[in-house]
């Protein structure tokens, strides 16, 4: 694959606190394994969290593409995970899904504010819609659909806490190819439509999120344009 990178030194710091990575164990109050683990690696941040059955995240091009990471998960009834920064920004967002198999939920831009605390998607591939239809933005020669849904008393990077979620919807990018996510224009249509303003960056990253018993191996490459 063909694929362009930015390389940026990362925090080392946490960006989740142990009660918080307590609830996330716990999510979805599921009496099963599972588990949590964050770092950095080539100079950008992971992040990877599943439940039930088993996942793990590697870096097997990064010596050569920096921002290059892999999910392998079976039979999870939860696994998010990816590669990108410890603290997000209105950037312009690089990537290239080089290998996609199995089945999955979403493929793209995931990240949380905190005051308020926001969790937000941008699904390149997959779909995350339900709640409140907010409506369509357009960038980067595609077109959005927004939702926007509230989660009471639901596991968060703080820890239980009721937040919002804001979900923007392409779905179609291909495999093999450089796209890019100009979040800047996803982050000021939130703050100008949806109605619960936006907070300061926690972290930002490139990632897949399967559930529902779900099985499959994404090999992907984050970078900042």
């Amino acid at each position: 694959m063909v694929v362009l990178w930015g390389c940026e030194k990362q925090s080392t710091a946490p960006v989740i606190s142990k009660d918080a990575q307590q609830d996330l164990l716990a999510k979805r109050g599921a009496p099963i394994t599972a588990g949590y683990t964050s770092g950095t690696d080539h100079g950008y941040f992971y992040s990877l969290y599943w439940e039930g059955g088993s996942a793990n995240i590697t870096f097997p091009n990064a010596n050569q593409y920096p921002g290059n990471f892999q999910i392998t998960y079976s039979n999870v009834n939860d696994v998010v995970g990816g590669k990108g920064w410890s603290t997000g920004a209105a950037r312009t967002i690089g990537y290239n899904i080089g290998y996609l198999s199995g089945s999955y939920n979403f493929v793209g831009i995931y990240g949380w504010t905190t005051n308020p605390l926001i969790e937000y998607y941008v699904a390149e591939k997959g779909s995350m819609t339900g709640g409140t239809y907010v409506g369509t933005l357009s960038s980067d020669g595609h077109t959005y659909t927004v939702y926007k849904s509230q989660r009471v008393n639901a596991p968060s990077i703080i820890g239980t806490a009721t937040f919002w979620q804001y979900k923007d919807t392409w779905g179609g990018a291909p495999t093999g190819q450089n796209g890019k996510v100009t979040m800047a224009n996803h982050i000021n249509y939130w703050k100008s439509r949806c109605g619960q303003g936006f907070g300061s960056f926690n972290y930002q990253i490139f990632a897949l999120e399967a559930w529902g018993g779900k099985s499959g191996t994404i090999n992907a490459t984050v970078w900042q344009q």
